[in-house]
């Protein structure tokens, strides 16, 4: 009979969507479910009147007229230097459209909340600020971080993780042990560690007949990898050798 270990999500095996969500859960955030990327339920909406839009202007974040809407849209730029990236021009405005049936006002109003994504370098998950608006709202990070952190500052009643990453330079880590999974590690670089550089093992590993659970299995979909926590590891690691054991075994004639 082959020696398996079997996977328990949530226990002994973690997804992607796993690890955000209690990520998102740490820091009193709700995760957005079904959307492509991940940022949680928004944590904070302002309407933007003539005071907090002075207050922008002296920021930097000011209206620009745009003639060739005839009146019917409202843009704030962010007018500071931007991350320039060669061959794009910098997503850093806000259009507002004008409020239905109201042909004197507009929707102006900007809804907070989190984007959040896995980096391996950090150890956790990284939290970062993003600033709706009503209509079209700038994509580039950095115009992001300066309405968040504006709006957090000029405002009243933000929610801790709101002023905390208003205070940042931008990002928030939380980190894998903040979490109770210091030492996590996806289970395909578990295997790469186990495969020690032998191309032999790697490439079956690859093929997915020989080990279970299958380091690499096919038809994975961006955010379907699994993720092992520390105290789980040397049981698997101890499955593939009694597998791969196995296998060679049957090679002999």
């Amino acid at each position: 009979m082959k020696a398996t270990t079997s996977l328990t999500m949530g226990e002994n095996a973690l997804t992607l969507l796993d690890l955000l969500r209690r990520a998102a859960a740490h820091k009193g955030l709700r995760l957005h479910e079904g959307a492509s990327k991940a940022y949680s339920e928004p944590i904070k909406e302002y309407a933007l009147d003539e005071k907090l839009l002075a207050a922008l202007a002296e920021r930097n974040i000011k209206r620009q007229d745009r003639p060739d809407c005839r009146n019917e849209i409202f843009t704030l730029v962010d007018e500071s230097p931007q991350n320039k990236v060669p061959g794009w021009s910098p997503s850093n405005y806000w259009n507002f459209k004008l409020v239905d049936g109201d042909k004197r006002r507009f929707d102006l109003r900007v809804t907070l909340s989190v984007g959040l994504g896995i980096n391996f370098e950090k150890r956790g998950v990284v939290l970062v600020p993003q600033a709706h608006g009503s209509y079209i709202s700038a994509a580039d990070q950095l115009p992001n971080f300066r309405m968040f952190k504006a709006l957090v500052e000029l405002g009243t009643d933000a929610p801790a993780v709101a002023k905390e990453l208003a205070a940042s330079d931008g990002t928030v880590v939380v980190t894998w042990t903040e979490l109770g999974l210091g030492g996590i590690r996806r289970l395909a670089d578990l295997f790469t560690e186990f495969a020690a550089r032998n191309q032999t093992v790697a490439q079956l590993g690859r093929n997915g007949e020989v080990f279970d659970p299958a380091p690499n299995p096919r038809y994975q979909q961006p955010g379907d990898e699994l993720f092992i926590p520390e105290p789980a590891q040397p049981k698997i690691i101890e499955t593939w050798r009694t597998q791969l054991n196995e296998y060679r075994s049957h090679l002999v004639a």
